[in-house]
């Protein structure tokens, strides 16, 4: 059985790098989002986690995926002031083009 959003957001709250890389090896859906389109990526990015962000994006994570109100990881990492975060989005924009 995948596991749920909840499980995956519980993870992602716990910094659990882990975890989460097992759960991704075994199916784990990287673009997961909730029903408000809150994605894995944009709760890693609301910890202010790098190295949980950079393993999402490692298996495919989108980083141009809003949710209902418009935000993506980058926007939330800029209003949080996560500068590492933000270079992270920005250097991964700039070699996906």
């Amino acid at each position: 059985m995948p596991m749920t959003y909840r499980a995956a957001q519980n993870l992602i709250k716990r910094g659990d790098e882990p975890a989460l890389r097992a759960a991704l090896s075994t199916g784990l859906d990287p673009n997961l989002a909730n029903h408000n389109g809150w994605t894995l990526l944009m709760l890693a990015a609301v910890e202010g986690s790098v190295p949980l962000a950079t393993l999402l994006l490692e298996h495919a994570a989108n980083p141009a995926a809003q949710n209902k109100s418009g935000d993506t990881a980058l926007t939330i990492a800029q209003h949080r002031g996560y500068t590492l975060l933000v270079d992270l989005f920005n250097s991964h924009a700039a070699s996906a083009t």
